[in-house]
């Protein structure tokens, strides 16, 4: 059903994930290489597993290292807490150029995983577009959900899965705002 007159509420939240030096081996790399990095393309989760692809950019050299770090399916790129994700990840990289990858992953179980995916899913269930950023020590996200939920149940979950050397910053809470999402052909010519 198409409501037309009345706009469908929706609401934003933006939130960042600070990660302090050596907290992460990933991050890190953000911080050796200030001009590295990751956008979040597409997020999708559906019941335990998450698919999504990124688009990482910098340096020929912090790209590669880059990539040798994600693809480690020894660690979990999403884990916010301390303890090792038993959920299981693949990847496959789409599209690799001297200074830019494309990465599809495939993230199943990840409800045995404190990242901010499924806690975001299960306080708010359905209705939920991620968009995300790595830069820096900074992990930002924007999530657009329907507006009758509240994010600080999301909020609280996100500060009791920070393991030492995490932090949370809200940003903003509100209508929603902006996308400006570019429109990228399906198939390239």
């Amino acid at each position: 059903m198409v409501v037309r007159g009345h706009p469908f509420p929706v609401r934003e939240f933006e939130f960042t994930i600070r990660f302090a030096a050596g907290a992460d081996p990933l991050m890190d790399l953000f911080r050796e290489y200030p001009a590295l990095r990751l956008r979040n393309a597409t997020c999708t989760v559906a019941g335990d597993a998450m698919w999504r692809v990124d688009r990482v950019d910098g340096s020929a050299a912090a790209v590669s290292a880059f990539e040798d770090a994600f693809l480690d399916d020894g660690r979990c790129n999403e884990c916010l807490g301390s303890d090792r994700c038993a959920g299981t990840r693949e990847y496959q990289v789409l599209d690799r150029g001297p200074t830019a990858r494309t990465v599809y992953t495939y993230h199943a179980e990840i409800d045995r995983c404190q990242s901010v995916a499924p806690i975001v899913t299960d306080r708010i269930v359905d209705g939920v577009v991620f968009a995300s950023e790595r830069t820096d020590g900074a992990y930002r996200w924007r999530v657009l959900s329907p507006a009758a939920i509240s994010p600080e149940g999301v909020f609280d979950g996100l500060e009791t899965a920070l393991r030492d050397g995490l932090t949370l910053d809200v940003d903003r809470v509100g209508g929603a705002g902006q996308w400006n999402v570019e429109p990228r052909p399906a198939f390239l010519q």
